[in-house]
């Protein structure tokens, strides 16, 4: 309830420049939480959105719509007394947005509205992992779905390649 929301909870966990948002409904009769229990219950634990820190959230948001991208928010903006980031949401593949978010007018830890808390105990007992940028991720596809999916980045986002993989070197038991 720090947050004022009474839809949802999110707990951030932030270390280097890699931060992981986890988010859960509080109650079981809002909108929010019939879409979370619809999506975990078609793809169990699984990534919702994926965000991408972008200089100019606009720009970047318009490229992506003038080239097909179907828009699940347009740009907004969250704003405290840390400053403000301005965001937007894309539909990716299947049922994984994508948002990016400006962050050059904000100073806080997170996002407007996120306070850090106080320090874990637990943290001064183990060795702490130091990652310094998420360099990849990794989606599961059907079979066929990979390809259509890279060129979807490549049109969307300008993404482009620098390694590419198959069924032949990545597969389990199951295909």
């Amino acid at each position: 309830m720090e947050t004022g929301s009474r839809d949802k909870v999110t707990h951030v966990v932030k270390n280097g420049n890699a931060s992981f948002a986890l988010v859960s409904p509080l109650n079981n009769d809002t909108q929010f939480c019939k879409e979370h229990s619809e999506h975990l219950t078609k793809h169990g634990d699984a990534v919702k959105d994926i965000a991408f820190n972008v200089e100019n959230c606009e720009h970047t948001f318009n490229v992506a719509k003038s080239r097909g991208a179907v828009v699940m928010r347009e740009p907004y903006r969250l704003e405290d007394e840390n400053g403000f980031v301005v965001m937007a949401t894309i539909q990716t593949y299947g049922d994984t947005t994508l948002t990016f978010i400006e962050r050059s007018n904000f100073k806080g830890n997170f996002l407007p509205g996120f306070r850090a808390k106080v320090e874990d105990p637990i943290n001064s007992l183990i060795e702490q992992p130091s990652f310094r940028f998420i360099d990849h991720i990794v989606g599961n596809h059907p079979l066929g779905d990979m390809e259509p999916t890279v060129q979807w980045y490549e049109k969307m986002l300008d993404f482009h390649r620098f390694w590419s993989v198959d069924d032949s070197i990545i597969h389990t038991d199951y295909r």
